[in-house]
């Protein structure tokens, strides 16, 4: 049989209204009364206007905003790459890292051949500030796997018809995320182009009929 892999309340307000009375006094005695004149009150000081006309002073400028995005992070070995940015509130920008120059506010670029992983800086200033974005992008490394195909089967009978090999690996022991298959009987080595880091191989082989062997011992290889 072939083998199966594993996967908060209103605010009250009141209003409180003051209520200003006038009251006249009135004079005792014999019914005579008195009267008064109009009041004379001096006209309000006049309040000179604030500086500036009256109007606020404006507000500080916006900060610039800048992305910059890459086609792809992953590249083969002296590969290129297309870099894209847009940019916000910023008159220019200045690149740095991995490239270097003069930039417009918002454009692309290609950059390469990359030998190795190599960041991509980009600032973009403008009269609010000065805003920087970066990425960086990978080398994929070579790994070679070679093999011995088996002759005879687990009983000790011989394998009349060879269908391929199915290399399994990933990035931690015996789990393993991705499979390519081989539908060669005769080949005895694959090559493999990954990122930087520690990948665990294991090969089944596969008969014509589809039924698979188990895994075969398990190598580590490293891309630096």
């Amino acid at each position: 049989m072939m083998k199966q892999r594993s996967l908060p309340s209103i605010p009250r307000v009141v209003l409180a209204v003051a209520t200003v009375a006038l009251l006249g006094a009135c004079g005792g005695g014999g019914g005579s009364s008195s009267t008064s004149g109009p009041i004379v009150r001096d006209p309000p000081t006049p309040i000179p206007p604030p500086p500036g006309g009256g109007n606020p002073p404006p507000g500080p400028a916006p900060a610039p905003q800048v992305s910059l995005a890459s086609q792809t992070t992953i590249v083969n070995q002296g590969g290129s790459t297309t870099l894209n940015w847009t940019s916000s509130n910023a008159t220019g920008c200045s690149a740095s890292g991995g490239w270097s120059g003069s930039r417009p506010a918002q454009g692309s670029a290609t950059v390469g051949p990359i030998s190795q992983q190599t960041t991509y800086t980009l600032n973009c200033s403008g009269t609010g500030g000065t805003a920087m974005a970066m990425l960086s992008v990978r080398v994929n490394g070579t790994i070679t796997l070679s093999w011995q195909p088996p002759a005879a089967r687990v009983d000790g009978t011989p394998i009349d018809e060879l269908g391929g090999f199915r290399i399994y690996y990933g990035t931690r022991s015996r789990d393993y995320s991705e499979m390519v298959e081989v539908r060669n009987e005769e080949a005895t080595q694959r090559s493999f182009q990954l990122p930087s880091g520690s990948y665990y191989f294991a090969m089944t082989a596969f008969d014509g009929d589809g039924l698979e062997s188990g895994y075969s011992n398990e190598v580590i290889r490293r891309v630096n």
